[in-house]
């Protein structure tokens, strides 16, 4: 049973739940977990494979014991994916599980060699790499996704004004375009974090052995290169010692992401409300209840703003990790492995489902407007103006305007009686004020005197889209290079014959 018939609630929305949507909001409500070492099992196959050639090539096995290696491994990823192959937690861990298959299969002289030059140290660290390579790669294209999503809605409505906000209370006449460009901007921040977190996970640890090498003749530089990483981490006793300090930091980009979509994830909460109405979710990301047939809760965004805080909880204990370790390999750095596939578990989805529901929201435009006509938003324009006007200093205009706005009562916005009385009393004609007025009854014509770099005049916001689709693009432009490399390099690995 699958959509909207699986569920208790929803009988009065016009789509079903999206399913993401759904299975990403029950968590690990009614889903088990996987094993952590089975999350690893296709890394550390290809690990295997890249460590058992370059034995062979350095003359340490000969190929008739490659081959055998090459084809116990084959046949392991083959029983795996047809279910055959599950790891057997009597013996620890993913690298002996392989290490006894490969035996098994391949013979024991073949199978005793594979652990030759090597630690499962080095080998857990080096897997460690590659899935969090593959979980940046798979988090910066949903983010550009994303971005791009936003852009193109920030497009269309460059000229949608609504009403901006500060402390939760009304501030200025903004427009949906400029807010749409706000959160594109921090994204761009976020792609550029997840390349920063790629490039230094993406340097080769294989080789380190327990921290301290091996005496075997083994080319690390070889391995780098069957396993597409950008070079060698060049000290070995740091490859084993850094293991928290990757996890950390893929930890502290996914949290400044998840940050960024909490706030937005707030702003839709409370623009959606009924009682401000300004935006309508859509009605596949909503979620009913079971007691109240009328309700439309925004599920998605509370649980993203959940994650985030539990998020970075997470992000504060791998950063604690290595207080009071020695140098050289301590198993606390075990649990490291469990905190970042937690946070990669329970986070990767967010950014698609946040695109998805933000290609279905409508923003009610009228109702946006209408809202520009409470909370005074034209004040510090109004302010502005007068300055300008009356060629005095802001502050004086500033005083004007809040003697201006205590005049006007509840009207919701300056009424030309109030800034009159409020002018004569500063000693002002109150004729200078009404050419001031008249504009400010057009909000357009308020958002073109804030037409600099950035601001939300229709023809500024025209020009960010320009600048951050070409600069999400720029940021984006190493996730398909890199995916060319990593799939060429273990494509490389899977048809080595000696």
């Amino acid at each position: 049973m699958s959509g909207a018939k699986a569920q208790i609630w929803g009988g009065h929305l016009s789509a079903p739940p999206d399913e993401l949507m759904v299975r990403f909001c029950a968590g690990r409500d009614v889903a088990p977990l996987p094993m952590a070492d089975a999350e690893l099992l296709p890394f550390d196959l290809w690990t295997n494979r890249a460590h058992a050639i370059m034995l062979q090539r350095q003359g340490i096995v000969d190929s008739g014991v490659l081959e055998a290696i090459l084809e116990a491994l084959e046949a392991l990823e083959a029983d795996h994916a047809g279910g055959r192959f599950v790891l057997d937690p009597a013996l620890e861990d993913v690298h002996i599980n392989v290490e006894r298959y490969v035996t098994k299969k391949a013979g024991a002289d073949a199978g005793g060699r594979l652990h030759t030059g090597r630690s499962r140290n080095d080998q857990v660290a080096c897997d460690m790499r590659l899935y969090l390579r593959e979980a940046l790669l798979e988090l910066g294209g949903a983010v550009h996704g994303l971005t791009g999503a936003l852009l193109e809605m920030a497009e269309r409505h460059a000229a949608t004004v609504m009403p901006g906000f500060t402390h939760h209370q009304p501030a200025m006449i903004t427009t949906w375009g400029h807010w749409l460009c706000g959160y594109a901007q921090a994204l761009c921040r976020d792609l550029e974090r997840i390349g920063h977190a790629f490039g230094l996970v993406n340097r080769n640890p294989l080789g380190a052995g327990a921290s301290f090498g091996t005496s075997w003749p083994v080319d690390r530089e070889f391995t780098t290169e069957l396993l597409a990483f950008e070079r060698v981490d060049v000290n070995t006793l740091d490859c084993i010692g850094a293991r928290w300090e990757h996890e950390a930091q893929a930890a502290f980009t996914y949290a400044g992401l998840m940050n960024h979509l909490a706030t937005l994830c707030q702003d839709l909460i409370l623009l959606s409300h009924p009682y401000w109405g300004m935006i309508s979710l859509p009605d596949a990301f909503v979620t009913g209840s079971s007691i109240m047939p009328q309700k439309r809760n925004p599920d998605l965004a509370e649980v993203i703003k959940g994650k985030t805080a539990w998020l970075v909880g997470m992000t504060a204990g791998l950063l604690a990790m290595p207080k009071g370790n020695m140098s050289g390999y301590n198993r606390d750095t075990q649990q490291t492995k469990y905190a970042i596939m937690d946070i990669v578990r329970e986070c990767q989805p967010a950014p698609v489902l946040v695109r998805a529901l933000m290609e279905g929201l409508t923003p009610e435009t009228e109702r946006m407007r209408t809202r520009l006509d409470e909370g005074f938003l034209g004040a510090a324009d109004f302010a502005d103006a007068l300055a300008r006007e009356l060629g005095l200093p802001f502050r004086g205009c500033y005083d004007i305007a809040a003697v201006a706005v205590g005049k006007s009562g509840d009207a919701g916005h300056i009424t030309p009686e109030a800034a009159s009385e409020a002018l004569r009393e500063a000693g002002h004609d109150p004729a200078a004020a009404r050419a001031v007025l008249e504009s400010l009854e057009d909000p357009l014509r308020v958002l073109s005197w804030r037409n600099h770099t950035g601001a939300p005049a229709p023809e500024a916001v025209a020009k960010q889209v320009v600048f951050l689709r070409e600069e999400a693009n720029r940021l984006h432009r190493f996730i398909p290079e890199r995916r060319r490399e990593i799939e060429a390099a273990s494509q490389r690995c899977r048809e080595y014959r000696p």
